[in-house]
């Protein structure tokens, strides 16, 4: 499974997205990143950093934060060629 997802929606005719990934640090510790904003914005609204020593416990506060994007409004991007 991949760990780093993107979302977006619109809002007011603004698209905002949500970006959810899980990096594995030096230390041997995990990390956990969300970044939201407008992508009319060079820099995001906000970044939020959360250190796991279990893989798992990292896995689940991702999943449980993508599942509350989803019910907000926010879907993957799909690309057609």
């Amino acid at each position: 499974m991949q760990y780093r997802k993107s979302l977006y929606r619109e809002v007011e005719h603004r698209t905002r997205y949500y970006n959810v990934s899980i990096y594995l640090t030096l230390f041997g510790d995990y990390l956990l990143t969300k970044e939201y904003g407008s992508v009319k914005n060079k820099k995001p609204t906000g970044v939020v950093l959360k250190y796991f020593n279990d893989f798992n416990e990292a896995v689940k506060l991702f999943e449980k934060t993508l599942k509350e994007k989803r019910k907000k409004g926010y879907s993957e991007l799909i690309y057609s060629s």
